[in-house]
């Protein structure tokens, strides 16, 4: 059987509480931050549906301001999505459309009063659904091989060598016995100390030389078994036991010195 509680009863306990007010509802003030820390939130929420986003960086973790990511629509002829870079090195887009997407990243650096496009290394470079979203962080490398396995981040230094030995007019001259030494006379391309590189020379498609070298100005010099080389820019006139050099534009992102050599 329930029990009734008087009603007089009831009025005694509940004057015996004491009710706190509710403190006042706290705005929400997140539309107020900077986009920054709002980026930042995104990013640590991992992938979002139908958003690309990510960040640049150098090799030193600092944020790369203004390098160009181009999301390339693989289903659509011209119809790229292009953002660039904010202070933090962080980008967004919208990507909530039916199509794959493929991501580049590049910028432009001048260095001793030349402008150079220099490609970024992908941390995932394979593709995408744009209603999937992903992200995709880029760094700037000055060496090392590119993703799409075609190239180098750094430059080549080529040469053609003259076969002729005087000492030995018989004898024919191998491009593999060529050392190349260079000595930086600048900065690298992103601000750094370079080193002094001496290698023995490669074959390559493009022709025999150094691949891969970190760009910047340097001076050059060049010996054969040990006997120093003669060397001047390609085309040019006077041959000297050294020269100064900076990288000239190939094609794109490509980078080349062009020597020849001899005895």
């Amino acid at each position: 059987m329930r029990r009734l509680v008087p009603a007089g009863a009831l009025l005694v306990c509940l004057s015996g509480c004491v009710i706190t007010p509710m403190a006042p509802m706290t705005a929400d003030t997140r539309a107020g931050e900077p986009v920054e820390t709002a980026r930042e939130e995104g990013d640590r929420m991992g992938v979002e549906p139908g958003v690309l986003k990510g960040r640049v960086v150098g090799a030193d973790g600092r944020p790369v301001q203004g390098a160009k990511v181009v999301a390339d629509n693989q289903l659509l002829y011209n119809s790229n999505l292009i953002v660039s870079t904010d202070a933090d090195g962080r980008y967004r887009v919208e990507t909530d459309i039916a199509a794959t997407f493929h991501v580049t990243a590049s910028m432009t650096v001048e260095h001793n009063g030349a402008s150079y496009q220099v490609d970024l290394s992908p941390d995932d470079d394979s593709s995408f659904a744009g209603p999937t979203g992903a992200i995709r962080d880029f760094t700037w490398k000055l060496t090392g091989e590119k993703a799409d396995g075609l190239g180098h981040y750094g430059g080549s230094v080529l040469f053609h060598l003259d076969m002729t030995d005087p000492r030995n007019p018989e004898a024919f001259l191998e491009d593999e016995k060529v050392e190349l030494t260079l000595t930086p006379e600048s900065t690298l391309l992103d601000g750094s100390q370079g080193q002094v590189i001496t290698r023995r020379a490669v074959r390559t498609p493009d022709g025999s030389g150094l691949v891969d070298v970190p760009i910047a100005r340097y001076r050059v010099s060049a010996s054969y078994e040990g006997r120093p080389l003669q060397v001047r820019l390609r085309g040019q006139d006077a041959y000297a036991p050294e020269i100064v050099a900076d990288f000239s534009q190939y094609i794109s992102s490509v980078y080349w010195i062009q020597l020849e050599l001899k005895l």
